[in-house]
């Protein structure tokens, strides 16, 4: 399965998501500022993870690849896009699981990212974010629950059969 957690920008909330989702972030308490700021995505721009290009987290307890996207304002084209290029190649869209966490994004997150990449003000703007994440951690850590339940609960109808 190929599970891609997508947000504004590529580097937040879509990002945290990830990295909780294979365990590399706690479920049961919120993390320090230095645990958040210490991913190695996190607001950040490299290349690899600019907007628009899918960057592989890792592997979950599934074996299953777990990815953050930024998709800026093109969500209603990347998603459809994405799920016909799966269809096209696999001839079929299960085991493609696409999770949008904007709705985690909270008013802080968004000035610390613009002032952090927008303005290339990291110093001031990423520990606005790393606060905003701290507030929004437990509605982040229920999107990423919400999809491990899907998760499990597809491996357990096969197991089934």
């Amino acid at each position: 399965m190929h599970i891609i957690y997508h947000c504004y920008g590529g580097t937040h909330t879509s990002v945290i998501a990830s990295y909780i989702h294979i365990g590399m972030l706690p479920t049961d308490k919120i993390p320090s500022k230095s645990e958040i700021e210490g991913i190695p995505m996190f607001d950040r721009l490299n290349g690899q993870n600019d907007t628009g290009h899918i960057v592989l987290i890792g592997t979950d307890e599934y074996g299953n690849n777990v990815y953050s996207l930024g998709v800026k304002n093109g969500k209603k084209l990347v998603e459809p896009a994405l799920k016909d290029l799966y269809y096209h190649l696999f001839n079929t869209n299960d085991g493609l699981l696409i999770i949008d966490t904007s709705s985690a994004t909270n008013w802080i997150m968004k000035i610390g990212g613009f002032t952090s990449i927008a303005l290339k003000m990291p110093v001031i703007g990423r520990p606005l974010v790393s606060y905003g994440v701290t507030k929004a951690y437990k509605n982040i850590v229920q999107i990423v629950k919400n999809v491990k339940a899907q998760e499990s609960a597809g491996y357990n109808a096969i197991k089934r059969q």
